[in-house]
């Protein structure tokens, strides 16, 4: 029933994660463990960085059935690459969800106008959404407005979690050491329901 949707942590326990792959000039080994499934991508923090055999290695870790969303990927107004680069990055990443038919999981910081931009030009069939989101209600309307879904950690903004739907609200534990379970019961509380109806991550993800 639980699944933590974004997660830099690989944990003993039999609760599905997706694990965070970081792609770089590296080749990844993934463990063969039926609780543990992937995402990869390229961060904006690494945009400045890239090189073509990055792509080469995404692309073949995306053909592998344990990869099941494209991500971290997206914009960061604090990383010293330019927003150029970081879009065309971040539009590469795009189309590879899109080909590969995988969810795409956006870092976003300071650019949620060029994210919302990109989803209404793009139009993608693929679910978006924003990991680790702490933004307020407003910015929370902006998103969902666009079927964009919110995934939210250990810190986030409780009016946010109240007007998500439920059908568009994910969980994350991210770089936090808080058990999934707890963040399940917390959200649950807040919306008010049983945290068997939190289940959205098993419905986009087929887990």
């Amino acid at each position: 029933m639980f699944i933590d949707v974004h997660t830099h942590k690989i944990n003993s326990d039999d609760i599905p994660i997706i694990y965070n792959i970081r792609i770089n000039d590296d080749a990844v080994t993934l463990p063969h463990d039926r609780h543990i499934y992937f995402s990869a991508g390229i961060h904006p923090w690494d945009a400045d960085k890239v090189r073509s055999v990055w792509y080469d290695n995404m692309t073949i870790m995306l053909n592998y059935e344990q990869v099941i969303a494209v991500g971290e990927c997206g914009l960061d107004k604090h990383t010293s690459a330019s927003l150029e680069k970081q879009l065309e990055v971040f539009e590469k990443q795009i189309y590879l969800s899109e080909t590969n038919q995988l969810p795409l999981l956006i870092h976003c910081v300071g650019f949620s106008h060029e994210i919302i931009r990109l989803h209404q030009s793009v139009r993608p069939e693929q679910a978006w959404i924003i990991h680790g989101f702490r933004g307020k209600p407003e910015l929370a309307l902006q998103f969902l407005k666009e079927d964009i879904y919110l995934s939210f950690g250990e810190k986030f903004n409780t009016e946010s979690v109240k007007i998500t739907p439920l059908n568009r609200l994910l969980i994350e534990t991210d770089e936090s050491q808080i058990a999934i379970e707890n963040l399940y019961q917390r959200i649950a509380e807040i919306k008010e329901c049983d945290v068997r109806e939190l289940k959205t991550a098993n419905d986009l993800f087929g887990i």
